[in-house]
């Protein structure tokens, strides 16, 4: 259907209602049982940037455009927790929650019909043909309510006579949207989400964002000494945890919607990988040797890849505060104490041990395979040389880092 779409054009105000309801018991009536919750609607706002594009950057050929019923995000938040102090002062903490979208942000192109061409080969994917696409190309935000997130967490704490503190705990996590939006510009947050068939369905999948599980462990104490005129603190933290979700897609348009980086791989059979075409000899079989390399395509083979459904390796790091106290005060006197606090941190102290401890691996390539299109049969493309997933991380997130700090407390 043809709609007149003016990009200077901002949806009208409207009411978003954010009713709550929450609750904190008292079990036992001796401060030692707590049972709380709550559940409500709880309204956000969308990143500036993307409204600003779409104002600034009015365009006939490129439209960014926000859909005139567009509602500002909302979700639906409930949560349960209950918390027991034992005797012996020990502190057991259990956390339930799940969020359900009522108004997330979903980007679509209203200048692509439905695709009604067909991919050659055996990857026979829906793909868009010169008819299937408008006069233009007009991203359009628009709203989505599929998308959810469940948490669970269970953490130990206690402080002990001597002044420890000490904590462990583990969370849960499974999250789910339509669009895992990582841009600036509206019209990248529709290339930059990975689809199938008809992209501008709001397909519920596995959400980038978030750790499928995280333990965290804290410590810290504190010595006084010197008639308390100085104080040493040390903390530290540690972090375990398997998340860092991706999605295998094509380096190319092989489904001709316009984007090169948002087409989910076909993982094919060694059969059927004998009946690909590629661009250059021994591609096929170093295609088949990656593949069964993978921990997560070779358990896919004759199906497509998922949106995020990889997961990058478990990673850990530890990371150390020293803070070191001098108490004085003005004269004998005076009854306020003041503070110059010196503060040293180690971030990935484990690297600064162990170049091998607390690294990071992520993902290699995650388009792992070019393609090129000529009418609807593809020519295919792989890196002989490419034969792992995943790489050492080298940037800061695998490194050791010491930062310095002065602080003076009155």
């Amino acid at each position: 259907t043809d709609f007149k779409l003016i990009s200077t054009d901002l949806p009208s105000g409207r009411i978003l209602w954010s009713p709550r309801v929450g609750f904190n018991w008292d079990v036992k009536g001796n401060a030692t049982s707590q049972l709380r919750g709550g559940s409500g609607i709880f309204t956000g706002r969308i990143p500036f940037v993307w409204l600003g594009n779409q104002v600034s950057g009015a365009d006939d050929d490129f439209l960014q455009i926000m859909d005139p019923d567009y509602k500002w995000p909302q979700v639906w938040r409930t949560s349960l927790g209950y918390d027991h102090r034992f005797e012996s002062n020990y502190i057991v903490t259990l956390d339930l929650s799940l969020n359900k979208d009522i108004n997330a942000v979903h980007v679509q192109n209203w200048g692509l019909k439905p695709p009604t061409g067909v991919l050659a080969g055996v990857d026979n994917r829906p793909i868009y043909v010169a008819a299937d696409h408008g006069e233009n190309d007009a991203y359009v935000m628009t709203n989505s309510d599929k998308g959810s997130a469940f948490n669970a967490s269970v953490k130990v704490q206690k402080t002990f006579v001597n002044g420890l503190y000490a904590s462990i705990a583990y969370n849960y996590m499974k999250s789910k949207d339509v669009n895992s939006i990582e841009a600036e510009i509206t019209g990248d947050a529709f290339s930059f989400n990975p689809a199938l068939g008809n992209v501008n369905n709001d397909v519920l999948s596995n959400s980038k964002y978030g750790d499928n599980h995280r333990f965290i462990g804290v410590a810290s104490k504190k010595w006084k000494y010197g008639r308390e005129k100085w104080a040493t603190t040390v903390s530290a933290f540690f972090e375990y945890a398997q998340g860092g979700r991706f999605n295998y897609t094509y380096g190319g348009d092989i489904n001709g919607d316009g984007s090169i980086v948002n087409d989910l791989i076909y993982i094919p059979t060694t059969a059927e990988i004998a009946q690909m075409t590629f661009s250059g000899p021994g591609q096929g079989e170093a295609f088949d040797k990656f593949i069964s390399q993978d921990k997560y395509m070779k358990d896919r083979r004759g199906q497509y890849a998922e949106r995020y459904g990889a997961i990058s390796p478990w990673r850990g790091r530890c990371d150390i505060k020293l803070l070191q106290d001098y108490n004085f005060k003005y004269s004998s006197a005076s009854e306020k104490t003041n503070t110059i606090q010196f503060s040293i941190d180690i971030l990935n102290f484990g690297n600064l041990l162990n170049s091998d401890w607390g690294v990071v691996q992520v993902p290699t390539s995650v388009q792992p395979i070019g393609v090129t299109v000529v009418g609807n049969t593809p020519t295919y493309t792989f890196n002989n040389t490419q034969t792992k997933t995943f790489s050492y991380d080298a940037s800061l997130t695998s490194r050791w880092q010491a930062q310095f700090g002065v602080r003076y407390i009155f």
